[in-house]
């Protein structure tokens, strides 16, 4: 986050209004305002001044902080959340911004994966956007799976056991349905190697790459 966030936000928090800063600074209210926009950034001489207005350490002006609370994290993930159910993508794309500014804050990488992980099979994104998507999230999850916190580590594990599971069913699925055609015969889907039983008869489809009706070749075989 950057220093003009930092200042706006914590500016609100402290129920101030950009004239009560600009009073206290001794600077006028647009210069106020151009910080928090990102615009440009206070003089340096002015930041101890300001940490103490805000009623914060310089530290955590300068975001020299690599972990949040728990308080922030589930503040973050609602917020996530609520994004998530209009667009997927823009929950995504804040989730990595997110991780990239708290990198070694485990249990943030872990909800961030979680609700990530959620959402995605209902997504409406396509399937090559899901799986690059799913990816990173296991990725993630891997990192947080060495965490030394126990339960962010254990957690974490059980996710990666269940992410791979659901999608090796869901890739299965998307290939079954990419190589696979209907049957007349015994009315039902085929793929390529598989019999359906019919009543007196097993009818098996030769799937020879094509989308004619030459792709296919039945055997009538007898029971």
């Amino acid at each position: 986050m950057q220093i003009g966030e930092k200042i706006k936000n914590y500016r609100k928090t402290a129920g101030l209004t950009q004239e009560q800063v600009a009073d206290y600074l001794d600077v006028s209210t647009p210069a106020v305002n151009k910080w928090e926009k990102g615009n440009t950034y206070p003089d340096i001489s002015l930041l101890p001044a300001i940490a103490r207005l805000l009623k914060i350490d310089m530290n955590e002006l300068f975001s020299f902080r690599e972990e949040l609370t728990e308080k922030e994290i589930g503040q973050f993930v609602n917020e996530l959340s609520e994004v998530s159910l209009d667009s997927f993508i823009k929950a995504f794309e804040m989730g990595k911004n997110k991780i990239k500014e708290y990198p070694h804050c485990d249990s943030l990488i872990y909800s961030i994966a979680t609700v990530l992980n959620a959402v995605l099979t209902l997504s409406d994104v396509d399937d090559e956007k899901k799986l690059e998507c799913n990816n990173v999230i296991v990725e993630w999850l891997e990192r947080t799976a060495e965490s030394p916190n126990e339960k962010v580590r254990i957690s974490s594990i059980f996710m990666l056991a269940r992410n791979i599971y659901k999608w090796k069913n869901i890739k299965k699925q998307i290939f079954f349905w990419i190589n696979s055609r209907y049957c007349d015969r015994c009315h039902n889907y085929e793929n390529e190697g598989t019999s359906t039983p019919g009543r007196d008869r097993y009818c098996s489809v030769l799937f020879r790459g094509k989308t004619d009706a030459d792709s296919y070749e039945y055997t009538k075989l007898s029971v």
